[in-house]
């Protein structure tokens, strides 16, 4: 009997932190979420896209976005780590999405732009 106590004593004393850990980790990424989201400017990447193309496709798979330190100031390396693991994921997303719907955008307006213009040219050149 004194085996089973003090072994289920020794697993809650080593489950204990693990399970904190966990549930800080979970907290520090639906934090580092909220928190990309609210930082990363969607707009300014939807506008690389539709401006530069796959330039700003590019740009935006290349740079990524990262913390800013006052968020992370006095937290574990632990909190740290997940913390800028999950913002950059985070940031990377929103980046290359709007990138790539701005790209798509542009390449659309440019093309009906394009047979604007041809059918322009057609009506006033018949013959040409």
């Amino acid at each position: 009997m004194k085996k089973v106590v003090s072994t289920l004593i020794i697993l809650s004393l080593i489950a204990g932190p693990v399970i904190v850990l966990a549930q800080d980790a979970g907290d520090a990424c639906l934090q580092a979420q909220m928190d990309a989201e609210r930082d990363v400017t969607g707009p300014l990447w939807f506008g690389a896209g539709c401006l530069f193309g796959i330039l700003g496709v590019g740009a935006a798979y290349l740079i990524e976005p990262s913390p800013s330190a006052m968020s992370l100031l006095g937290k574990s390396p632990e909190y740290v780590a997940v913390y800028t693991n999950c913002y950059k994921n985070k940031g990377s997303s929103i980046q290359t999405k709007n990138a790539w719907t701005g790209c798509l955008i542009g390449a659309a307006t440019e093309t009906v732009i394009y047979l604007i213009y041809v059918a322009l040219i057609a009506a006033t050149y018949p013959y040409y």
